[in-house]
């Protein structure tokens, strides 16, 4: 009996002794497709979005929304517990458009509807990105670039 029980042990783990990879090689591997899935999803939504003669998106706006996706991959159900990923690249694309244009109703555009983005959805995750950058954005006094971090910053100096 014992020599089955150290045959289980031995052959119940994911990677054998001489095996180059390791755990920390699939979690990197895991990380970076779904850094490609999101960002193949980001592509189909802009170019979803191009069709909207008033949601016509400039390069420079795409490389913020990209960044957004990126920064906040893996932490999507931080900005809103309930909301797919689609519907929060969406609100991506709306927060950039909006801050460039200043208006825009989200009522107006269909694929709102078709991926679930609501006015109220939207403000959660803006508040809830805001809130971020708040939190790890440094109080500096106007005018000046000599400051102590810890005095004047929101987070204690942590960046």
């Amino acid at each position: 009996m014992k020599d089955i029980d150290f045959l289980v042990s031995k052959y119940d783990k994911q990677r054998m002794p001489y095996e180059d990879r390791g755990k920390d090689y699939d979690k990197q591997r895991k990380r970076e497709t779904r850094q490609k899935e999101l960002q193949t999803l980001t592509g189909e939504l802009l170019t979803e979005c191009q069709s909207y003669k008033k949601l016509h998106l400039t390069s420079y706006q795409e490389l913020r929304v990209r960044f957004l996706v990126n920064h906040f991959g893996n932490d999507f159900k931080m900005l809103h517990g309930q909301a797919k990923t689609e519907t929060i690249i969406l609100a991506f694309i709306f927060y950039i458009k909006i801050n460039e244009i200043g208006r825009a109703r989200l009522n107006d555009y269909k694929i709102t509807s078709k991926y679930g983005l609501t006015d109220n959805i939207f403000e959660i995750i803006v508040c809830r990105l805001c809130e971020y950058y708040m939190q790890r954005t440094p109080i500096v006094p106007v005018g000046s670039t000599d400051y102590d971090h810890d005095i004047l910053s929101r987070n204690g100096g942590e960046i």
